[in-house]
């Protein structure tokens, strides 16, 4: 009972904000208070569901009171009905055996057909795959992360207004801010198909809802740096060197020679405008940085990345004092690299967008091909550079 109410919530809501985000003339006073009715008998039944489920689990205490004849609340409540251990359990055998519950809430796909139905993952795991892939993306962890609803136009001005000295009674000249171009964040999905081997041995609960977390992590977080690197635009996000508008000054070619020289270097460092030095970093394959910056030496065979070592002797990823990102797998490494291949790229992370709500849905459902169950998860994301004056593109010459 409650469970279909609270899809008729859901559906009512969406469709509300449908009529809010188009050109439908709307008593808005009204459709608020709808909004406000709706939302509220969605928190009272999740506040049912929450003391109930306290209740079967023994975890409820009644209330007691004080001294001094006031009541002090000590039941126990979880404030995210997502994040109670009776919906991770149930959830948990929603995903290992395929067992339904009236507490678990569903959503219908963006394709609405009605076989296509996937459970929201509770909120432990939604937390779990955000901080694994905060520790373990070098570039995702810099990049900046937006929330912007996909298709809205995001203004972008290059140029800044200009202080002027002037005498006694006089002003300076009015300047307009000039909006050159724009940012336009669409809806590209990020998918991950686990097969049921890789859970269906798990029994505890925390075991089971880690290793979710890390599969779901390990794959999206490659997925989307590698789309910060190189992606197409097409259904992912666009990479960095696939961006039109980076300035041809900033677009260098370099041979393999001159690449493990060290004279090269600081001229592709002032490749970059000063203003954007602060925060760049290099990002390059990790065999290039192993072979011909670490391997770098000097007329007299002394290597040059010496300076790289710290006095206690632990080796710090820098170079020119900017820090290193060695990738394995983002860039070609320049002896694999065909020629006009980007190999490495000066930049700040910062400047790129990565524009989505971080909201992973799930679903389950039979492989009948294969015989086997698989775990999907699915995130909606976008990205793009929004400054392509921070950028220098190191390429690849010809020999």
């Amino acid at each position: 009972m409650f469970e279909k109410r609270l899809q008729e919530i859901d559906a009512r809501l969406t469709e509300l904000r449908a009529k809010l985000e188009s050109d439908e003339e709307l008593d808005l006073e009204a459709v608020e208070k709808e909004i406000d009715e709706l939302v509220s008998e969605r928190e009272k039944i999740a506040k049912r569901l929450n003391v109930a489920a306290a209740i079967q689990t023994g975890a409820y205490q009644a209330r007691t009171v004080d001294s001094t004849r006031r009541e002090t609340a000590v039941e126990q409540r979880a404030l995210d009905p997502h994040d109670t251990l009776e919906y991770r359990q149930a959830f948990m055998r929603y995903v290992t055996r395929g067992e339904r519950s009236d507490i678990l809430e569903f959503r219908q796909d963006e394709m609405t057909l009605p076989s296509d139905i996937g459970a929201v993952i509770p909120t432990t795991i939604i937390n779990r795959i955000v901080e694994r892939m905060e520790e373990t993306g070098r570039i995702w962890s810099r990049v900046t992360k937006t929330n912007f609803r996909g298709g809205v136009e995001i203004p972008v001005a290059d140029a800044k207004p200009v202080a002027t000295w002037v005498a006694a009674g006089q002003m300076a000249d009015k300047q307009k801010k000039q909006v050159t171009g724009k940012i336009t964040f669409s809806y590209h999905k990020l998918q991950v198909r686990v097969s049921v081997e890789l859970v269906a041995s798990v029994v505890a609960l925390p075991i089971f809802e880690q290793n979710v977390a890390d599969n779901v992590a390990e794959a999206m977080v490659k997925a989307i740096e590698q789309a910060i690197i190189s992606g197409s635009g097409t259904g992912q996000p666009l990479g960095i060197v696939n961006h039109t508008n980076i300035p041809t000054e900033q677009v260098v070619e370099v041979t393999a020679e001159e690449f493990g020289q060290y004279q090269t270097w600081p001229e592709l460092f002032r490749k970059m405008p000063r203003s954007y030095r602060n925060g760049m970093v290099l990002v390059m394959n990790d065999a290039d940085f192993g072979k011909y910056i670490e391997g770098m030496t000097d007329a007299n065979g002394q290597p040059v990345a010496r300076v790289n070592y710290g006095l206690n002797g632990t080796i710090e990823e820098r170079f020119l004092g900017r820090e290193v990102i060695a990738v394995e797998d983002l860039l070609p490494s320049i002896d694999d690299a065909a020629e006009g291949d980007v190999v490495a790229i000066l930049f700040n992370p910062a400047d790129y967008m990565v524009n989505s709500n971080l909201q992973v849905t799930y679903r389950r459902y039979f492989n009948e091909e294969t015989d086997e169950w698989v775990h999907k998860a699915t995130m909606i994301a976008d990205g793009k550079l929004a400054d392509p004056y921070g950028v220098v593109l190191i390429k690849k010459a010809g020999e």
